[in-house]
């Protein structure tokens, strides 16, 4: 089954990556499938941005540069993606801003992505849940999504 297997990934947590990464690249490996790399830089820095300005505590609102957010995420995607794919293999990366799930589904269509490959959930919470993010993924996904836990 050649296709495109869609890796999305949290670069704040390394549990997002940790397992997820190794299981798409052996599945690749053994399916001849494509490797997208992905990350959302969530929008509610913005809004965070915008409270604060209007409180008056940051001396007004510096205008967010959602480009170099992306660039900045591209590099850290790119650095991850070649501590965890096996040598010669390639991989595509893909750096979003919005509203985590939304991008993901979002992203899975437009390539289309035969699977997706993402973690369960943040250490922190417990074993037997799911993130809010990944249950949505995992909901509204029109191809097959393989949830890894930690």
């Amino acid at each position: 089954m050649a296709g495109k297997l869609l890796v999305p990934i949290d670069l704040v947590q390394e549990s997002s990556w940790r397992k997820a990464l190794p299981q798409a690249f052996a599945l690749a490996g053994a399916t001849a499938a494509d490797v997208t790399i992905m990350t959302v830089v969530p929008e509610i820095m913005a809004g965070l941005d915008w409270r604060y300005s209007i409180r008056g505590e940051t001396g007004g609102s510096e205008e967010l540069k959602i480009d170099d957010l992306l660039q900045r995420a591209r590099a850290r995607l790119q650095e991850i993606g070649v501590d965890y794919a096996p040598e010669d293999v390639e991989f595509d990366l893909i750096a979003r801003y919005g509203t985590v799930y939304e991008e993901i589904l979002n992203v899975a269509d437009e390539l289309p992505a035969t699977q997706i490959v993402m973690a369960a959930h943040r250490p922190s919470l417990s074993d037997y849940l799911i993130g809010p993010n990944t249950a949505r993924v995992v909901r509204h996904a029109t191809c097959s999504v393989q949830v890894v836990r930690d």
